[in-house]
This record gives C-alpha cells, structure tokens and sequence, in this order.
C-alpha cells in the first residue's frame, strides 16, 4: 500500500484544477533547478519524500586576486565633484 505522502504528491502532480497543478509544477521546478537536476516526475517525487540529495560541484570556485591589488576595504576613487553645477 502506498505511503500518505505518496498518495498526497499524486494528488498534487495530477490535480485537476490546472492553476494549482501548474503552481505545484512550478514550484518542484524552482526546487530542482536549485539542485541542477532535471525536471521530470520522477525526480520531483524523490524531492518530496526527500532522497533527491544536493549535488555538490565538481570545482570549487576559487577568489581571483584583483589586478592592480586592489583592496576590498578601500571606498572606490570618488567620481568629481558636483559643485557648480546647474
């Protein structure tokens, strides 16, 4: 016999109404492009019952040093003055 929550997703992907179907759709779509997995039923439904775990990346990214050394701390050179101007 399926579980509660199975029969709940069912109920959820094949809804009648197409606005609340769409609006589930929608959000298992927000849901899996977080994760770079593809959309499709099956993977949706591994999210929901929560084994559909998070890909790591395969490279990290790394902090690239500014050219110039250019520090974080310091405020930007200043653009001009707007004195005089009218």
């Amino acid at each position: 016999m399926p579980d509660e929550k199975d029969l709940q997703f069912n109920r959820m992907w094949n809804e009648e109404n197409t606005s609340k179907r769409q609006k589930f759709r929608n959000l298992m779509k927000s849901k899996l492009d977080v994760l770079h997995v593809d959309v499709s039923e099956q993977n949706a439904r591994d999210f929901y019952h929560g084994r559909l775990t998070e890909r790591r990346p395969e490279t990290l990214y790394q902090e690239q040093e500014r050219p110039g050394g250019y520090d974080d701390r310091r405020r930007p050179p200043r653009r001009g003055s707007f004195r005089g101007r009218r």
